[in-house]
């Protein structure tokens, strides 16, 4: 399934160079952060499982409160 940071990924450049100009801050911080979310850009913690060795390397959130990865889990009932 496509999610919407791919699109934001993909198209967004796009967008922001046709639209950019009449977009509100708060709109493009939401851009970025969807882009982004889970990414190498907002950082991420190491978890090491003590039995087996392995290494798993788990990206932070955006915590953007449009981002549908943050906030659709509180969102649903």
């Amino acid at each position: 399934m496509l999610e919407l940071a791919e699109v934001f990924r993909r198209y967004g450049d796009d967008y922001a160079r046709t639209y950019g100009a009449s977009l509100l801050p708060s709109h493009r911080r939401a851009l970025r952060d969807i882009r982004h979310c889970r990414t190498a850009l907002f950082g991420g913690h190491v978890w090491d499982c003590d039995r087996c060795g392995q290494r798993q390397y788990s990206y932070h959130s955006c915590k953007n409160r449009h981002c549908p990865k943050c906030q659709g889990d509180d969102t649903e009932v």
